[in-house]
Formats: C-alpha cells, structure tokens, sequence
C-alpha cells in the first residue's frame, strides 16, 4: 500500500509534467485495491476500470508496462500471457460487462476461477452495471462486482445517484449477495473479498 502511494504521488507529478498522457490518481483507494487484489489467486481475472491501474500491477502487470500505458504507448497494453487481466476501461461501466463475460467462460468449462471488475458509486448508475449483476445472479457466475464508494460520481452526490440506501443494497434484486466493508480497512477488504471468491 505504501509502495502503491509513492507510485501515485509520482504519477501525478509526471501528468502535471506533460511526461503522462493520462492517470487517474487513486490516493486513499490503496486498502481497497491492494486488499481486494491480496484475496485473489493468480489464476483469477481482473477486469479494471480507468482507476485500477495498481491491481493490475500487483497481479503481475510489469510496472513499466503500467507507465507505457499511461503515456499511450503501443507496448503498453501487451499483457503477459501469464497476467490474467484486460487494461483498463475508459467507459464508465463496460468492464463489468467484460468481468460478466469472463465468468460465464469460468462457469462454462468448470474452472475454480472468478472475475472481479471494479467501478465506483458513478459506475453503479450505469445500466451496465444493472445488466451485468442480472446475468450474474440468473447464471449464478464467479464474478465479483467491487464498488469503491467515495459518495461522488465526479460531482455528483451519490443520494442525488440513486434511492438504494446504499451500493450493497442494489444486488437484491440481482440475487446475488451485497455486502458494505469500509474500504479503509485493508483486513476487511480481504475478508469480504476472500469470501466473496469462495462463495464464486
């Protein structure tokens, strides 16, 4: 987590630079993403939103791979055969789709594998998001939906979002099971996602 903040920190400042074409900063994420990304095997696959460039690192995503990205380099989505990852998805919402699809190749040949996709409080409005958990829930897919909640889509409060009282609550209807864990605390992330992976 500490490595992860330095990486920011200095990410941010090549931006300002002009040195990175782009980077979303992800300070005050790290428990989130790094716990989540500790509870899962190798073999699982992740899905990144345009924020989750960290996870994909530490799932083995050469660093400098991450930075070639950045600077809209042609190498830099080349992803190691052994990484089982996709880069990152600019439109808000289309990795979960992706992350639904991997899980239904995982269910179809039996694997003890599961997809995890990551979005924020914006990207639970999307009718992607709605459309992913449905599928989920009705084929019963290994597939993990991770919501960093920062009570903003970009400007917008998240009570002016939605009427659920929170982003757990809007997998009942999907059949799938929600569960609220405070993002700053790293061994609570890894709890829910650790059982949220075994449940898969």
């Amino acid at each position: 987590m500490v490595f992860t903040r330095v990486w920011d920190e200095r990410a941010v400042n090549l931006g300002r630079q002009g040195r990175l074409g782009f980077y979303a900063p992800v300070s005050g994420q790290e428990a989130s993403m790094i716990g989540s990304e500790f509870a899962l095997n190798k073999d699982d696959f992740i899905c990144p939103g345009y924020r989750d460039m960290p996870q994909l690192v530490w799932h083995g995503l050469p660093l400098y791979q991450a930075f070639l990205y950045s600077r809209g380099h042609q190498h830099g989505g080349q992803i190691p055969q052994d990484v089982h990852v996709l880069m990152p998805q600019i439109i808000i919402g289309a990795q979960i789709l992706h992350a639904t699809g991997v899980a239904m190749a995982f269910k179809k040949r039996n694997e003890k594998r599961v997809a995890i996709t990551y979005t924020g409080d914006g990207g639970s409005s999307e009718g992607d998001f709605y459309e992913g958990m449905n599928f989920a829930g009705a084929f019963k897919l290994p597939v993990i939906y991770f919501v960093q909640n920062n009570g903003y889509a970009i400007t917008t409060p998240y009570a002016k979002q939605t009427g659920a009282l929170s982003v757990a609550h809007k997998s009942v209807a999907a059949g799938i099971k929600g569960v609220q864990v405070d993002g700053m605390d790293v061994l609570a992330v890894i709890q829910a996602v650790t059982e949220a992976a075994e449940r898969g």
